[in-house]
């Protein structure tokens, strides 16, 4: 069967996740958008975490639409205790946690020279992306394990695995997750919890359209990519729900890169 993009408002015929529970962070919008009504398509409730309150809502609004529960939940997942809370209110109002989508973080298109980085911007990017995944995959993963297990699916990016001049913050940042995602999957998987990712490449979102449509951006993203254009978010759904999936039954501590072609060239 063939999967298409998830369209908002049309519902797909794969229902890979009927009966599961579904936890995206960074729901709000964007990427994490993408694959909060990805996963309601597909069957599951959805948890919208985001640090927005009313993209949280909206993105949640949107999933139910699909004919499934869906809560919103503004949450700073880089801090613990606002997580657990979270978590707890989402194993009373939808149920145990089946499958964690850590989408939360993002470099915000920020370009610093590596000699004029301080220590706040270093630390800002690092709770923004590995800290926060880590906090992610910590709580939930505690609650997966009192509960049989589940899949986790961290978003990582291409950034992880190669370099960008001005973005060392970014990339260091990145390159954790990766290792993070590996790390956790050789602890987890004793508790019945598997651990992937997905490293995205320069993806359209509302937070980098205005620099993408830059025309030098925009070239210069044409050069670099073999497919010669940017990623648009529902393009990396299906990458991250396979992972999730029990398709993915085997895959342990892998990170799929779907950046077309960006790192092989």
């Amino acid at each position: 069967m063939i999967l298409h993009p998830v369209v908002e408002g049309e519902h797909t015929m794969s229902r890979r996740f009927e009966d599961k529970v579904a936890v995206v962070t960074g729901a709000g919008g964007g990427i994490g958008r993408a694959l909060a009504l990805g996963i309601a398509a597909e069957g599951a409730a959805v948890a919208c975490l985001d640090i927005s309150a009313d993209d949280a809502a909206t993105t949640a609004a949107a999933a139910r639409d699909f004919g499934v529960g869906a809560v919103a939940q503004t949450c700073d997942v880089a801090v613990e205790s606002e997580l657990v809370a979270a978590v707890e209110r989402v194993d009373r109002e939808l149920g145990p946690i089946d499958v964690l989508l850590a989408n939360a973080g993002g470099s915000r298109s920020e370009s610093v020279p590596f000699l004029e980085l301080t220590m706040d911007r270093w630390q800002t990017m690092v709770d923004r992306n590995l800290t926060s995944a880590f906090v992610s995959c910590l709580v939930v993963g505690r609650h997966m394990a009192e509960h049989g297990g589940g899949a986790i699916v961290v978003v990582s990016s291409q950034l992880g695995e190669v370099v960008r001049k001005h973005m060392a913050h970014y990339c260091a940042a990145k390159g954790g997750v990766k290792q993070l995602i590996r790390a956790a999957a050789v602890d987890l998987i004793g508790h019945g919890i598997r651990v992937n990712g997905i490293a995205p490449g320069p993806t359209m979102t509302p937070g980098t359209r205005e620099l993408f449509e830059r025309p030098e951006v925009a070239e210069a993203n044409r050069r670099f990519i073999p497919l010669g254009r940017i990623a648009e978010s529902h393009e990396l759904v299906g990458g991250a729900l396979y992972l999730a999936s029990e398709a993915a039954a085997f895959a342990v501590g892998t990170t799929l890169v779907i950046d077309g072609g960006y790192t092989i060239v």
